[in-house]
Formats: C-alpha cells, sequence, structure tokens
C-alpha cells in the first residue's frame, strides 16, 4: 500500500472511530484532502458528521526533524464531547505506530499540535490535528559498514526484536508488541591512527533508536546494550574486522522518535591497497 493507503485503512479501521463517523458508501467518512458534494448518492441522504479529512505534505522541516506534515481535519455538529472523543481516537490510532509505505520509507508520525477553526456553518465545528512524519530510510553505508555492524550487534542482544534494515516488517508494526530499533548514522570522520602507511582510519557517531512507549522497558534494553558495549569493548564488523568504543552516551530523556537514546562512537580502519610499484620504461643495452 502506499502512504495514502495505510492512512486511510489506519484511520478507517481502528476501534471506535469508525462507530463514531457518518458514513458514505457504506464506510467510515474519511476523505482524502477534499469531501465528496454533498449531494452525492454516497451519503445516503444520512447526516454528514462528524467527518474527517486528511492530508500530508512531503516537505522537510529541518528545525522539527520531520520529514513531513499530516493534518487530520474533525468536522462535528456543534458537541464538543464528541469532537474530544474522536480527536482523542485519532492520537491513539497513530501514536507509536510504524508504517511502510510500499514505495517509501518506514515512518512514524508526532502529534504536534490541535488547532479550533471556526466554520460558516454556526452549527458544525472543525479541529485539525497535526502530526509531524518521521522517516525512517535505509542507512547502509560501504563495507565495511558500522550502520550493519550495531544493527546486528543490537539483533544479537534481542532476537525477538525488529531491527529495521535486517528485518522484513510489514505495513504496520507496533512497537508496543515488539519493540522495534532503528540504528542512524551521525556522521563519518578520517582520523589519526597506527600504521597509517597501510591502515585508514575512521570515526563514526551511531544513533540508537529504541521505539517502545513504555519508559522503564526501554531504559532498560538501551542500559544493557550500553553496558554489554563498554565491557566487551569492541563490535566486530561484517567484514570481521574490530570497531573500538571509544565512547558511549546514553540519554534517556532524549526523544527516540527524533534523536535516540544512545549513541555510539567508535573507531575502525580499513586496509590501504596494495603500494603501486613504478616501472622502468625505456630500457636498452648498448655495445
Amino acid at each position: 500500500m502506499n502512504l495514502n493507503e495505510l492512512l486511510l485503512s489506519r484511520l478507517s479501521s481502528y476501534p471506535g472511530i469508525k462507530e463514531n463517523m457518518a458514513e458514505y458508501g457504506g464506510e467510515p467518512a474519511i476523505f482524502n484532502k477534499e469531501f465528496p458534494p454533498d449531494q452525492q448518492e454516497g451519503w445516503g441522504g444520512k447526516s454528514q458528521y462528524p467527518r474527517m479529512c486528511y492530508r500530508f505534505d512531503m516537505q522537510v522541516n529541518r528545525e522539527r526533524s520531520s520529514s513531513g506534515v499530516l493534518r487530520v481535519a474533525i468536522y462535528t455538529r456543534k458537541d464538543q464531547e464528541v469532537m474530544n472523543t474522536i480527536e482523542d481516537l485519532v492520537r491513539r490510532c497513530l501514536k507509536d505506530v510504524l508504517m511502510k509505505p510500499s514505495d517509501q520509507a518506514p515512518f512514524c508520525v508526532s502529534w504536534s499540535s490541535t488547532d479550533y477553526y471556526p466554520m460558516k456553518d454556526l452549527g458544525v465545528m472543525c479541529q485539525e490535528v497535526v502530526f509531524d512524519i518521521l522517516e525512517y530510510p535505509n542507512q547502509e553505508t560501504t563495507d565495511p559498514d558500522p550502520i550493519m555492524a550495531v544493527s546486528m550487534f543490537v539483533k544479537k542482544m534481542y532476537p525477538e526484536s525488529i531491527v529495521l534494515g535486517i528485518d522484513r516488517i510489514g505495513d504496520y508494526e507496533e512497537p508496543s508488541e515488539k519493540p522495534i530499533f532503528f540504528c542512524r548514522l551521525q556522521d563519518i570522520q578520517s582520523t589519526a591512527g597506527h600504521c597509517m602507511h597501510s591502515i585508514a582510519w575512521f570515526d563514526c557517531r551511531v544513533a540508537v533508536h529504541l521505539l517502545c512507549p513504555d519508559p522503564s522497558e526501554r531504559l532498560k534494553m538501551i542500559a544493557a546494550i550500553h553496558q554489554r558495549m563498554e565491557v566487551e569493548g569492541e563490535i566486530i564488523m561484517l567484514d570481521q574486522s574490530p570497531m573500538s568504543m571509544k565512547e558511549l552516551h546514553v540519554n534517556n530523556t532524549a526523544d527516540y522518535l527524533r534523536e535516540g537514546q544512545l549513541v555510539i562512537t567508535g573507531k575502525y580502519g580499513c586496509l590501504r591497497g596494495f603500494e603501486k610499484k613504478q616501472h622502468l620504461t625505456g630500457i636498452g643495452i648498448t655495445n
């Protein structure tokens, strides 16, 4: 399913939303971008409220560390209690769920604000619920790959969890049912080290996100990874070379959707190519 289909399916099938919405063509009155005309047969001559319209804009906002914005507008008859009920259901429906469009990276949404809009029809009210869209794109780099090395380390510690970049995922994944890890590259820089003539050295920083709504469970799992890495002192990369741990930092107050709770600074090396020999040319023998 694409992004539009994922959102429509999630909203229309979530328990409570369907029961509280008007119907159009036998389905909950939830639409993308605009409503069908009031005279359409799909309304069946019945009430057209409550109804919902959503739209998304996939434009990066660096200030909010988001990949886009999702806006869900809820329209009801002038009944604040009904409006509050539906808004709460929408926020719970979209909170802490990883969605995977067929043509895009996996993403979660994070509630940003709820805005009230006055309506010309005094009998109708509207509230717009705004979410930031947070993508988790493929982080694979090159060989040896520090991201894949950290991901494999985490997967070995928690084989029952989902590690993005290693495990296949479905349309929806619930972190409350199975913890989800995402390892993200912050930066790589060249650095000094021994045997510089034969080895190129790199320092890298990797942020580890644990998508899990239970704060106590998040802390336990991240602290366990931190301790294991500190004790072992290195991670064996896929080419069997070591990446040594230079610094490990746990920040339990970090926004796990945006920043990651564990930042790893590692050092690894790559063998330089064989030295290119200079060949003598134009050699001749004279008597």
